[in-house]
């Protein structure tokens, strides 16, 4: 009975040792990245409010702030780092295609 006890506690102890932690890793790292669409109510500094409330840091390698205009419609996709939304695209919806994309 010991002995059983000693296989199936050092079988649940190898199960959690994070071995499938690499495959989470890729599944999480292959998904795409959330997006918003909205119209720009508010722009202060590098961060613009939409007019849905949500609010995105825009860093300069992605848009510089003299880019983006109150009323401008956008498409951004981003990331999550430390809470907080960060720009990874944007997309003047209601501009011209040619130069309508920033990355």
């Amino acid at each position: 009975m010991m002995r059983a006890l000693m296989i199936t506690a050092a079988l649940l102890a190898a199960s959690g040792t994070g071995a499938d932690a690499p495959a989470f890793a890729q599944l999480a790292k292959g998904q795409p990245q959330p997006m918003v669409e909205g119209r720009i109510v508010s722009l202060q500094g590098n961060q613009v409010m939409l007019n849905d409330g949500t609010r995105v840091t825009i860093p300069q390698n992605v848009a510089h702030p003299t880019e983006m205009e109150q009323g401008d419609t956008v498409r951004l996709t981003y990331e999550v780092r430390n809470g907080q939304k960060i720009a990874t695209s944007i997309q003047f919806m209601d501009r011209p295609r040619d130069g309508g994309t920033r990355r």
